[in-house]
């Protein structure tokens, strides 16, 4: 197996790696990097007519930093190559690159690399192929790739990749606090790969509050201000947080925790609020039931679209009231109007509730509400509803996986060294390793020690345990870890491993069990 990293690896933005796995080669996203002041937008694609082409595309989720590339992409693949995704993503994206499209014929997105049009979009959208939660889809002959939900937001998986002797995780974007609208992330037992490929945005902090107690205080000052007769503004991110802060203030005022308040919905949002009602089956129950029952998932009489222009400047100049609207970072969509509106009164607030990159406008507001020295009107507040996985929790899944080998991608130089820290300190037997950029990664087959040996059980764990002693990895091993060891990467089958379980469990002289499934060297050797 090969691991190529053409973006992604050692920063957010950009996310796209090629796997070169028996024979076969998947392409895992193609996004782009967000915010102004990037040499490129673009992933490092090689000429892949000259490297060779890849034989499927396989996508993690529908946010721009990991389908932004896909027209651009798509105009280098050869005709026969499909995008698997789930339904949800498919329609997401499609949104999403839409819009894209539009902002750079308005001139709002810059870069002569990142050009295409809607043209390009439609080809990519014919590209690709639906595919089910947890059903094994062959994608190319012999290796098949199944999606698990991830949480973050609808659409978002997990891919496991597997071939007659390679199995591997991308991971993608994970979230395991429970969210309004989508349910977390749902590891099947049977997830046991060789290779993982992670996240790692937060790996080095933990969520400080829980999502629970932010959204609360969300609530509370947003009808504070608007008591006080002003206006809040949220700019979010027209995939999965808007549609979280919009449910936020509906489920405070359906119980009556903040009294009923004016809330509009503008920009990209409105089309997403459509798509997350359509895949109403893979939202949270209480959701499920609504749309059973024909309710609006999103909007009541007090909160409501924005239909036209016009309604814009009646809202500005009308009654106190709350306004969601995309762009997340203020950096395009009609949210950067709105602000130009509003954060000249110092009474109204600019409600912060995700990511802003370094050159946003959402990250310069963000950073002078800070200075004690400049004169910043309206109030700003950040919130913190993160979708990613804290530290502890990336932890924890590392050490519910096990993989042989760990790549800790989408993160800054902080997180992906205090993140590989904690994992070499708690799973030991892990090997991890942190990528970069336009690099490529063999991960070797294990060819085995028993070169077609039969012997005892007791010799054959003292050549194992011999063997891991030279490796100088000292900590705790699975079984079928051991098991690859003696009979090599390509001979692991459940009937070997259950052998080598039987072998450990005659013999206690070499390894000392910790679990069921996992067993420690001892000193003795």
């Amino acid at each position: 197996m090969n691991l190529h990293f053409f973006g992604g690896a050692n920063e957010v933005g950009a996310s796209s790696t090629l796997i070169e796995i028996e024979g076969v080669r998947l392409l895992v996203d193609a996004g782009i990097r967000m915010g102004p002041g990037q040499d490129s937008p673009l992933p490092d694609f090689p000429d892949f007519d000259k490297v060779g082409m890849p034989d499927a595309v396989l996508l993690t989720h529908a946010h721009t930093d990991h389908t932004g590339a896909l027209p651009v992409l798509h105009n280098m693949l050869s005709a026969h190559v499909k995008i698997y995704c789930p339904p949800a993503t498919q329609a997401i994206t499609k949104v999403l690159l839409e819009d894209s499209t539009r902002r750079m014929e308005r001139g709002e997105e810059n870069g002569e690399e990142l050009r295409y049009t809607l043209a390009d979009v439609a080809a990519v959208l014919n590209r690709m192929k639906p595919v089910g939660w947890l059903e094994p889809i062959e994608v190319c002959p012999g290796v098949t790739a199944t999606w698990i939900r991830a949480g973050h937001i609808l659409g978002a998986a997990m891919i496991h990749i597997q071939g007659k002797h390679e199995r591997i995780l991308m991971t993608g974007d994970v979230s395991v606090s429970r969210q309004l609208t989508i349910p977390s992330l749902d590891l099947p037992s049977w997830c046991k790969p060789d290779v993982m490929v992670m996240e790692s945005t937060y790996g080095d902090r933990q969520h400080e509050v829980s999502r629970k107690q932010e959204a609360k205080r969300l609530a509370a000052d947003v009808a504070e201000v608007i008591a006080g007769g002003d206006k809040v503004l949220m700019p979010a991110f027209a995939v999965g947080r808007s549609q979280e802060v919009i449910l936020i203030l509906k489920d405070a005022m359906e119980r009556k925790e903040i009294p009923e308040i004016p809330v509009y919905v503008d920009g990209m949002v409105r089309k997403v609020n459509d798509i997350y009602s359509d895949f109403a089956d893979e939202l949270q129950r209480p959701l499920k039931r609504k749309a059973e029952q024909g309710e609006s998932l999103f909007y009541t009489d007090m909160i409501k679209k924005v239909e036209s222009p016009d309604e814009r400047e009646s809202i500005l100049a009308g009654e106190p009231c709350c306004i969601v609207a995309s762009s997340g970072m203020l950096n395009g969509g009609i949210s950067n109007y709105y602000a130009s509106k509003l954060v000249s009164n110092q009474k109204n607030l600019v409600a912060i509730t995700g990511y802003q990159a370094e050159g946003t406008p959402g990250r310069a507001l963000e950073d002078l509400s800070k200075q004690e020295d400049f004169d910043v009107k309206c109030q700003v507040e950040r919130y913190r509803l993160s979708a990613h996985a804290d530290s502890k929790e990336l932890l924890d899944l590392v050490e519910k996986v096990q993989p042989r080998k760990l790549f800790l991608v989408h993160g800054d130089a902080a997180a992906r060294k205090e993140l590989s820290k904690s994992v070499r300190k708690a799973c030991p037997a892990v090997d991890v390793k942190r990528p970069e950029n336009g690099q490529a990664y063999p991960v070797k087959k294990h060819v085995g020690i028993s070169r077609g040996r039969r012997l005892s059980h007791d010799r054959i764990l003292f050549e194992v345990a011999v063997f891991v002693r030279k490796m100088e990895r000292n900590g705790r091993f699975r079984v079928c870890e051991l098991a690859e060891i003696w009979f090599g990467t390509e001979a692991i089958t459940p009937l070997s491993v259950a052998f080598f379980k039987w072998c450990l469990s005659l013999e206690t002289q070499f390894f000392a069990r910790e679990s069921d499934n996992v067993f420690s060297l001892r000193q003795i050797v």
